[in-house]
């Protein structure tokens, strides 16, 4: 890694962390769409990434410190398939255990999109943003940091897994769960492989299944 200090370390996971938290204030409040969209795309998907492309930029941090690592081909696919079937089920069926054996305490959602134009430009662009930068936030740069800084690997994987369940609270604590899980899955594949490449595509593939409604028909 280019950051040798954890403070530094420290301050730059804040910096990319706190406004998946914030972000969530949009869903409680926000109703209008139109407004939503320019919030989550602007906080969540526009800022990560201007600050990711600066730490790239002026070489404070590498594509590897990212999680974003060339591997086989062949292990590529594999792992890719593993974790798009199984965050597939565990976002399918753990998020209707979770939301019967827990208390009911979502607080607001993201609204309809009602433009059949924009929804189909967010249900590909908006949820690819969102397997990149998460991905190589909470899988990537959190496994690289934790892992330089701490000896015990339940650290390294049980502080972003809680993180990951944590920004998204706003729809409730079963949610907060199942994507804890969710997480933890993705973060195996990352230790595993050294890369962040095959949870991209699979996270993508979970929310396309998830807000594209397919499992629906």
């Amino acid at each position: 890694m280019k950051l040798c200090h954890s403070t530094k370390d420290t301050i730059i996971l804040g910096v990319l962390t706190l406004p998946f938290l914030l972000n969530d204030f949009a869903n409680i409040f926000v109703k209008d769409y139109r407004v939503w969209l320019t919030i989550d795309y602007v906080f969540v998907k526009a800022f990560p990434l201007a600050v990711i492309l600066y730490l790239l930029r002026t070489k404070r941090m590498s594509f590897s410190d990212f999680g974003i690592r060339r591997i086989r081909f062949g292990s590529f696919l594999t792992w890719t398939l593993a974790m798009t079937v199984l965050g597939i089920f565990i976002d399918q069926f753990g998020g209707r255990f979770f939301a019967r054996l827990l208390p009911d305490t979502r607080m607001g959602g993201m609204p309809p999109i009602t433009d059949p134009l924009i929804n189909q430009i967010d249900l590909y662009l908006g949820l690819a943003l969102v397997g990149l930068v998460e991905e190589v936030i909470f899988r990537g740069l959190y496994f690289t940091v934790l892992s330089a800084h701490f000896r015990s690997g339940v650290v390294v994987f049980l502080l972003p897994t809680l993180v990951f369940g944590l920004i998204h609270w706003s729809l409730g604590v079963s949610a907060i769960a199942h994507t804890a899980i969710i997480g933890a899955v993705f973060m195996i594949c990352m230790a595993k492989t050294g890369s962040v490449l095959p949870t991209i595509v699979a996270h993508f593939c979970v929310n396309y299944v998830a807000f594209s409604g397919v499992l629906d028909h």
